[in-house]
């Protein structure tokens, strides 16, 4: 690849000084008059590029690089708009329903109750669903995490009042299930239930169960739950993950890291890119594995299934092409955001014997990520807390002082508590990678409310202090919520769900957001040098946006509209109506 980039940069160099150059050079398209934002180092900002055979072969002035036009060269006049490297979300989960919220994009409510903004809407919603539902089947759906707080969800007993005849079971997000008495009792969830491990049953102040059944035990409730009428054909599956890739790519998303797929999946992600991979956002798919409480009872168990699964995989971290390959080991050290149950070192506020959860033991977590990391394997972990930060980075370290790797580029997903300054010296001395999504600051930011004291709510899902210490960080969305610029404005401004300001001291330039969004995010996936940035020899990979992302008001960034989505050189996205005036 250096021997490419240098080849292009000499041939580009006599092309542009010589006018009867071989016609081989000539480009098949050039973008003029824009300002060009390549995002390299040195953060150049150039009028032009030219792209040939899906690669940028030219990036500087007008002049020069439309000298690579020729007859069939497709011109596009940017009229003073403003180009990006595609932007890079560092955790997506394939195939989700989603739906617009505050200009970014949410997983969606059940269709039946996307209207249901107040807790009698929602409460009205499940009347009328259980009036055309035959007495005691299940009635199930699901609400946006963002809009429902632990504060306004309903309880068994508000359930109770609309469908007193029918199970009730709500999911609100990938953490919370929330259920009605009858739910309950098919599930044998009563006041004497215990905890089982890794999961919550909320209680009234009497012991009584309240609906909301967290994380493991959410399971009970599952269990008892009739199997779906009808199972998603391969084609439909196929269309839904089609369908979710093409509403990224309108947000000028060119590249996603599937944070998570089975490896029996597999066979779906690859059919998805041999039917329409030249029209979706290049991926790297991340191999869920759970040798933890979320998906056993016997521990060691756990860790013999998930050994025996990673090595019968048969490739490991890199296996692919440039439209679609392997990425890390993923797995969830502790519990979600949204419930909240997330691993804390300090108790939760107002409840001081509460930690959150748990979900993969320190044992089996070194075992499993020691045989991943021996077979070569990246591995990537969900720590939303900062004790599951302080678990897997420890053992990291161990493994890494047992098995020595240079690059192995392990990474922690979210770190949206701030760890102690003796972990982020350790974090940074292990060259350990944070995959951040600035977004949960504005969509889950109410769960840090009732979960944090003041002074770690300020520091909630930080950046500047992990830069501080040599930490390399990517951005993303994890769909909380899904959208580049939402995230930008966030990272910048540090504005949360209420409108306030949440730890200014953590805010970053939108220079620096950019490049998390872009190179970082490459980097990651080892990819910073194919993608990430515009520079020549680079896949021309691009989002040409509406406005000027560099000087518009940082809160204006949201309402910038994306007008062209580029993939190696193919637009698989064009905002018609906002283009109109543009060829």
């Amino acid at each position: 690849m250096n021997f490419f980039i240098g080849l292009a940069a000499t041939l580009v160099t006599l092309a542009l000084s010589s006018p009867s150059f071989s016609d081989s050079l000539i480009a098949d398209a050039v973008y003029l008059n824009g300002k060009i934002v390549t995002a390299n180092d040195r953060f150049d900002v150039v009028q032009a590029l030219a792209i040939k055979d899906g690669r940028i072969i030219a990036l500087g002035p007008n002049a020069k690089v439309r000298g690579l036009a020729g007859k069939s060269t497709r011109i596009v006049d940017l009229k003073g708009k403003t180009v990006l490297p595609g932007f890079y979300d560092n955790h997506i989960h394939l195939g989700e329903a989603v739906q617009e919220w505050r200009g970014g994009l949410v997983p969606a409510a059940s269709e039946w109750l996307r209207d249901a903004h107040s807790l009698e809407e929602l409460l009205e919603s499940v009347r009328r669903r259980a009036a055309t539902t035959p007495k005691g089947q299940w009635i199930r759906g699901a609400v946006i995490r963002e809009e429902w707080s632990n504060q306004r969800v309903p309880t068994r007993w508000d359930l109770d009042k609309v469908a007193p005849d029918h199970p009730v079971a709500l999911v609100r997000g990938p953490h919370t299930l929330i259920a009605n008495s009858l739910a309950l009792e098919k599930a044998g969830i009563n006041e004497k239930t215990p905890d089982p491990e890794g999961g919550w049953i909320f209680k009234d102040e009497q012991g009584v169960p309240n609906g909301r059944v967290l994380e493991a035990a959410r399971r009970l409730v599952a269990k008892v739950m009739p199997a779906e009428a009808r199972r998603e054909t391969d084609d439909e599956i196929l269309q839904r993950y089609r369908v979710h890739l093409g509403k990224l790519a309108a947000l000028g998303i060119t590249s996603v890291n599937i944070a998570g797929v089975f490896p029996s999946d597999l066979r779906l992600i690859q059919a998805l890119y041999e039917r329409w991979g030249s029209d979706l956002p290049r991926a790297t798919v991340m191999l869920r594995m759970r040798p933890g409480h979320d998906a056993f009872d016997d521990m060691e168990l756990a860790v013999k299934s998930t050994i025996t699964e990673i090595n019968s995989v048969g490739v490991r971290t890199g296996f692919g092409n440039d439209r679609v390959k392997i990425g890390g080991i993923k797995m969830s050290v502790d519990g979600g955001l949204s419930a909240p149950v997330f691993w804390s070192t300090q108790p939760y506020k107002g409840r001081p014997d509460f930690h959150g959860s748990q979900r993969i033991p320190d044992d089996n977590f070194y075992r499993v990520a020691k045989r991943a990391h021996e077979l070569g394997w990246q591995v990537g972990v969900h720590t939303m807390g900062d004790g599951a930060v302080q678990m897997v980075v420890n053992q990291f370290e161990r493994i890494l002082k047992e098995l020595p790797r240079a690059d192995h580029r392990h990474h922690l997903h979210h770190v949206f508590v701030l760890p102690d300054e003796a972990m982020l010296r350790k974090i940074a001395a292990n060259k350990i990678l944070v995959a951040s999504q600035p977004g949960f600051t504005l969509g889950l930011g109410a769960y840090a409310a009732e979960a944090l004291d003041a002074e770690r709510e300020q520091h909630q899902n930080p950046t500047k202090s992990l830069l501080n210490h040599g930490i390399r960080v990517s951005y993303g969305s994890d769909g909380a919520p899904y959208g580049p610029l939402l995230a930008i404005a966030t990272a910048v401004t540090r504005k949360g769900y209420d409108g306030k300001v949440y730890g200014p001291d953590e805010a970053i330039s939108v220079r620096e957001a950019i490049r998390f969004h872009t190179y970082e995010s490459a980097y990651l996936t080892f990819d910073e040098k194919q993608r990430g940035s515009l520079e020549i020899g680079k896949v021309a990979d691009l989002v040409v946006l509406g406005g000027d992302i560099l000087s518009v008001p940082a809160e204006r960034i949201p309402q910038i509209p994306v007008l062209r989505t580029v993939v190696d050189g193919k637009e698989v996205f064009v905002n018609e109506r906002a283009t109109a005036s543009m060829p």
